[in-house]
Protein backbone atom coordinates (compact mmCIF):
# COMPACT_ATOMS: atom_id res chain seq x y z
CA UNK A 1 0.00 0.00 0.00
CA UNK A 2 1.78 3.20 -1.11
CA UNK A 3 1.98 6.13 1.28
CA UNK A 4 3.20 9.66 0.76
CA UNK A 5 5.94 9.44 3.38
CA UNK A 6 7.62 6.46 1.75
CA UNK A 7 7.38 7.92 -1.76
CA UNK A 8 8.88 11.25 -0.64
CA UNK A 9 11.73 9.56 1.15
CA UNK A 10 10.50 9.43 4.74
CA UNK A 11 9.91 6.12 6.42
CA UNK A 12 6.88 5.49 8.58
CA UNK A 13 7.49 6.82 12.12
CA UNK A 14 11.29 6.86 11.66
CA UNK A 15 11.71 9.82 14.03
CA UNK A 16 9.69 8.27 16.83
CA UNK A 17 11.20 4.78 16.41
CA UNK A 18 14.76 5.59 15.42
CA UNK A 19 17.33 2.83 15.96
CA UNK A 20 21.12 2.57 15.61
CA UNK A 21 20.62 0.63 12.35
CA UNK A 22 17.82 2.69 10.74
CA UNK A 23 18.86 4.04 7.31
CA UNK A 24 18.44 7.77 6.60
CA UNK A 25 15.07 9.14 5.56
CA UNK A 26 15.95 9.47 1.88
CA UNK A 27 16.76 5.75 1.71
CA UNK A 28 13.05 4.99 2.04
CA UNK A 29 12.50 6.41 -1.43
CA UNK A 30 13.30 2.88 -2.60
CA UNK A 31 9.61 2.17 -2.05
CA UNK A 32 8.81 4.15 -5.22
CA UNK A 33 10.38 1.62 -7.66
CA UNK A 34 9.14 -1.24 -5.48
CA UNK A 35 5.53 -0.01 -5.69
CA UNK A 36 5.83 0.66 -9.43
CA UNK A 37 7.30 -2.78 -10.13
CA UNK A 38 4.74 -4.60 -8.00
CA UNK A 39 1.91 -2.72 -9.73
CA UNK A 40 3.25 -3.68 -13.18
CA UNK A 41 3.76 -7.29 -12.11
CA UNK A 42 0.21 -7.51 -10.72
CA UNK A 43 -1.23 -6.02 -13.90
CA UNK A 44 0.66 -8.57 -15.98
CA UNK A 45 -0.63 -11.47 -13.91
CA UNK A 46 -4.22 -10.21 -14.12
CA UNK A 47 -4.23 -10.00 -17.91
CA UNK A 48 -5.80 -12.98 -19.73
CA UNK A 49 -2.47 -14.10 -21.16
CA UNK A 50 -0.77 -13.79 -17.79
CA UNK A 51 -3.27 -15.87 -15.83
CA UNK A 52 -2.10 -19.12 -17.41
CA UNK A 53 1.60 -18.25 -17.49
CA UNK A 54 3.74 -20.58 -15.34
CA UNK A 55 5.21 -17.55 -13.56
CA UNK A 56 1.77 -16.44 -12.40
CA UNK A 57 0.80 -19.92 -11.27
CA UNK A 58 4.00 -20.39 -9.27
CA UNK A 59 4.35 -16.95 -7.68
CA UNK A 60 0.81 -15.52 -7.65
CA UNK A 61 -0.31 -16.53 -4.17
CA UNK A 62 3.00 -15.87 -2.34
CA UNK A 63 3.20 -12.42 -3.90
CA UNK A 64 -0.44 -11.68 -3.06
CA UNK A 65 0.29 -12.58 0.55
CA UNK A 66 3.44 -10.46 0.59
CA UNK A 67 1.56 -7.46 -0.81
CA UNK A 68 -1.26 -7.86 1.71
CA UNK A 69 1.15 -8.10 4.65
CA UNK A 70 3.08 -5.07 3.43
CA UNK A 71 -0.18 -3.12 3.26
CA UNK A 72 -1.01 -4.22 6.81
CA UNK A 73 2.49 -3.25 7.95
CA UNK A 74 2.15 0.20 6.38
CA UNK A 75 -1.21 0.77 8.06
CA UNK A 76 0.13 -0.38 11.42
CA UNK A 77 3.16 1.88 11.15
CA UNK A 78 1.06 4.94 10.29
CA UNK A 79 -1.73 4.45 12.83
CA UNK A 80 0.24 4.03 16.03
CA UNK A 81 0.32 0.22 15.99
CA UNK A 82 4.04 -0.04 15.41
CA UNK A 83 4.29 -2.95 17.84
CA UNK A 84 2.79 -5.22 15.17
CA UNK A 85 5.38 -4.41 12.51
CA UNK A 86 8.09 -6.80 13.77
CA UNK A 87 5.70 -9.67 13.08
CA UNK A 88 4.18 -8.46 9.81
CA UNK A 89 7.32 -7.48 7.93
CA UNK A 90 9.31 -10.72 8.44
CA UNK A 91 6.27 -12.69 7.27
CA UNK A 92 6.03 -10.52 4.16
CA UNK A 93 9.74 -11.02 3.50
CA UNK A 94 9.32 -14.79 3.86
CA UNK A 95 6.52 -14.82 1.27
CA UNK A 96 8.58 -12.68 -1.09
CA UNK A 97 11.46 -15.13 -0.63
CA UNK A 98 9.10 -18.00 -1.48
CA UNK A 99 8.11 -16.30 -4.73
CA UNK A 100 11.76 -15.55 -5.50
CA UNK A 101 12.71 -19.21 -5.06
CA UNK A 102 9.78 -20.46 -7.14
CA UNK A 103 10.61 -18.30 -10.16
CA UNK A 104 14.22 -19.50 -10.39
CA UNK A 105 13.66 -22.54 -12.68
CA UNK A 106 11.01 -20.86 -14.84
CA UNK A 107 11.74 -19.55 -18.36
CA UNK A 108 11.48 -15.80 -19.03
CA UNK A 109 7.94 -14.51 -19.42
CA UNK A 110 6.79 -11.93 -21.97
CA UNK A 111 5.22 -8.53 -21.46
CA UNK A 112 4.63 -7.09 -18.01
CA UNK A 113 5.39 -10.45 -16.39
CA UNK A 114 9.06 -9.85 -17.21
CA UNK A 115 9.02 -7.26 -14.40
CA UNK A 116 8.10 -9.84 -11.74
CA UNK A 117 11.65 -11.08 -10.96
CA UNK A 118 12.82 -7.46 -10.63
CA UNK A 119 9.96 -6.25 -8.43
CA UNK A 120 10.09 -9.38 -6.28
CA UNK A 121 13.83 -9.00 -5.84
CA UNK A 122 13.56 -5.35 -4.81
CA UNK A 123 10.78 -6.18 -2.36
CA UNK A 124 12.72 -9.09 -0.88
CA UNK A 125 15.98 -7.18 -0.49
CA UNK A 126 14.42 -4.19 1.24
CA UNK A 127 11.96 -6.01 3.49
CA UNK A 128 14.70 -8.36 4.68
CA UNK A 129 16.75 -5.42 5.90
CA UNK A 130 13.68 -3.56 7.19
CA UNK A 131 12.67 -6.61 9.23
CA UNK A 132 15.87 -6.36 11.28
CA UNK A 133 15.30 -2.62 11.77
CA UNK A 134 11.69 -3.13 12.92
CA UNK A 135 12.66 -5.79 15.44
CA UNK A 136 15.05 -3.33 17.08
CA UNK A 137 12.59 -0.42 16.76
CA UNK A 138 9.94 -2.31 18.74
CA UNK A 139 12.13 -2.29 21.84
CA UNK A 140 11.73 0.47 24.38
CA UNK A 141 15.43 0.92 25.06
CA UNK A 142 17.14 1.16 21.69
CA UNK A 143 20.37 2.98 22.51
CA UNK A 144 21.83 0.81 25.26
CA UNK A 145 25.19 -0.87 24.55
CA UNK A 146 23.59 -4.31 24.61
CA UNK A 147 20.93 -3.37 22.05
CA UNK A 148 23.51 -1.68 19.83
CA UNK A 149 25.68 -4.81 19.91
CA UNK A 150 22.73 -7.08 19.17
CA UNK A 151 21.51 -4.81 16.37
CA UNK A 152 24.98 -4.76 14.81
CA UNK A 153 25.18 -8.54 14.97
CA UNK A 154 21.74 -8.83 13.40
CA UNK A 155 22.82 -6.45 10.64
CA UNK A 156 25.81 -8.65 9.82
CA UNK A 157 23.59 -11.75 9.77
CA UNK A 158 21.17 -10.07 7.35
CA UNK A 159 24.04 -9.03 5.06
CA UNK A 160 25.47 -12.55 5.08
CA UNK A 161 22.08 -14.14 4.42
CA UNK A 162 21.30 -11.78 1.54
CA UNK A 163 24.75 -12.34 0.02
CA UNK A 164 24.31 -16.11 0.18
CA UNK A 165 20.84 -15.96 -1.33
CA UNK A 166 21.90 -13.62 -4.12
CA UNK A 167 24.91 -15.73 -5.07
CA UNK A 168 22.64 -18.75 -5.56
CA UNK A 169 20.00 -16.90 -7.57
CA UNK A 170 19.79 -17.38 -11.31
CA UNK A 171 17.05 -14.79 -11.79
CA UNK A 172 16.21 -11.66 -9.81
CA UNK A 173 19.37 -11.79 -7.70
CA UNK A 174 20.68 -8.40 -8.77
CA UNK A 175 17.51 -6.50 -7.69
CA UNK A 176 17.74 -8.18 -4.26
CA UNK A 177 21.34 -7.04 -3.98
CA UNK A 178 20.55 -3.51 -5.14
CA UNK A 179 17.80 -2.96 -2.57
CA UNK A 180 19.78 -4.40 0.34
CA UNK A 181 23.02 -2.69 -0.67
CA UNK A 182 21.15 0.62 -1.00
CA UNK A 183 19.92 0.40 2.59
CA UNK A 184 23.25 -0.74 3.98
CA UNK A 185 25.24 1.78 1.95
CA UNK A 186 23.13 4.75 3.00
CA UNK A 187 23.35 3.61 6.61
CA UNK A 188 27.15 3.52 6.36
CA UNK A 189 27.19 7.22 5.40
CA UNK A 190 25.35 8.39 8.54
CA UNK A 191 27.79 10.12 10.89
CA UNK A 192 25.22 9.99 13.69
CA UNK A 193 25.44 6.18 13.88
CA UNK A 194 28.01 4.30 15.96
CA UNK A 195 31.27 3.58 14.19
CA UNK A 196 30.88 -0.17 14.47
CA UNK A 197 27.44 0.00 12.85
CA UNK A 198 28.77 2.08 9.97
CA UNK A 199 31.68 -0.31 9.46
CA UNK A 200 29.45 -3.39 9.42
CA UNK A 201 26.99 -1.65 7.08
CA UNK A 202 29.77 -0.68 4.68
CA UNK A 203 31.21 -4.18 4.67
CA UNK A 204 27.75 -5.70 4.22
CA UNK A 205 26.90 -3.39 1.32
CA UNK A 206 30.16 -4.32 -0.41
CA UNK A 207 29.58 -8.05 0.12
CA UNK A 208 25.99 -7.90 -1.13
CA UNK A 209 26.94 -5.86 -4.20
CA UNK A 210 29.76 -8.25 -5.03
CA UNK A 211 27.39 -11.22 -4.72
CA UNK A 212 24.91 -9.51 -7.05
CA UNK A 213 27.52 -8.92 -9.75
CA UNK A 214 29.09 -12.40 -9.52
CA UNK A 215 26.31 -14.31 -11.40
CA UNK A 216 26.42 -11.78 -14.23
CA UNK A 217 30.17 -12.23 -14.66
CA UNK A 218 29.79 -16.02 -14.47
CA UNK A 219 27.04 -15.99 -17.11
CA UNK A 220 29.09 -13.78 -19.42
CA UNK A 221 32.15 -16.05 -19.14
CA UNK A 222 30.06 -19.16 -19.87
CA UNK A 223 28.46 -17.48 -22.87
CA UNK A 224 31.83 -16.50 -24.27
CA UNK A 225 33.13 -20.04 -23.80
CA UNK A 226 30.08 -21.51 -25.55
CA UNK A 227 30.03 -18.90 -28.31
CA UNK A 228 26.64 -17.54 -27.20
CA UNK A 229 25.84 -13.87 -26.88
CA UNK A 230 25.30 -12.85 -23.21
CA UNK A 231 21.89 -11.37 -24.08
CA UNK A 232 20.61 -14.76 -25.18
CA UNK A 233 19.06 -16.34 -22.12
CA UNK A 234 16.39 -18.90 -21.36
CA UNK A 235 14.63 -20.16 -24.47
CA UNK A 236 16.86 -18.18 -26.86
CA UNK A 237 19.99 -19.75 -25.41
CA UNK A 238 18.51 -23.24 -25.52
CA UNK A 239 17.44 -22.69 -29.12
CA UNK A 240 20.91 -21.50 -30.09
CA UNK A 241 22.57 -24.41 -28.32
CA UNK A 242 20.27 -26.87 -30.08
CA UNK A 243 21.10 -25.38 -33.45
CA UNK A 244 24.81 -25.70 -32.73
CA UNK A 245 24.70 -29.44 -32.16
CA UNK A 246 26.76 -31.26 -34.79
CA UNK A 247 24.78 -33.31 -37.27
CA UNK A 248 25.35 -37.03 -37.38
CA UNK A 249 27.05 -38.36 -40.50
CA UNK A 250 24.49 -40.16 -42.67
CA UNK A 251 24.93 -43.86 -43.01
CA UNK A 252 26.39 -45.05 -46.27
CA UNK A 253 24.20 -47.29 -48.45
CA UNK A 254 25.50 -50.82 -48.65
CA UNK A 255 24.31 -53.00 -51.55
CA UNK A 256 22.37 -56.16 -50.59
CA UNK A 257 24.23 -59.44 -50.36
CA UNK A 258 23.17 -62.97 -51.18
CA UNK A 259 22.95 -65.94 -48.88
CA UNK A 260 26.60 -66.79 -49.46
CA UNK A 261 27.67 -63.31 -48.50
CA UNK A 262 28.61 -62.35 -52.09
CA UNK A 263 27.26 -59.07 -53.37
CA UNK A 264 24.31 -59.72 -55.64
CA UNK A 265 24.96 -58.89 -59.26
CA UNK A 266 28.74 -59.04 -58.98
CA UNK A 267 30.64 -60.60 -61.85
CA UNK A 268 33.27 -63.29 -61.34
CA UNK A 269 35.92 -64.31 -63.84
CA UNK A 270 33.68 -67.27 -64.82
CA UNK A 271 30.55 -65.21 -65.25
CA UNK A 272 27.70 -63.91 -63.14
CA UNK A 273 27.14 -65.67 -59.84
Amino acid sequence: MPNLGALLGRGEQTDAYDTPITPPDYAFAVWAPIFAGCLASTAGQCLPAGRTDPLSRRTGWPLAGAYALNAAWSLAAQTGRFAYTPYLLPAAAALAATAHVRLQPLPPSPGLLAVTPVSTGLLLGWTTLASAVNIVAARRARDTPGVVAAATAGLSVVAAAVSAGVSRSRRGGLPVALAAAWGLGTLATMRSRPGVVRAVAAFGATAVAAAGLRPARRTASRCRAAGIAPAQTGRARAHTAANRRPLREPRRHRPPTGASGIVAGSVSPRGRT
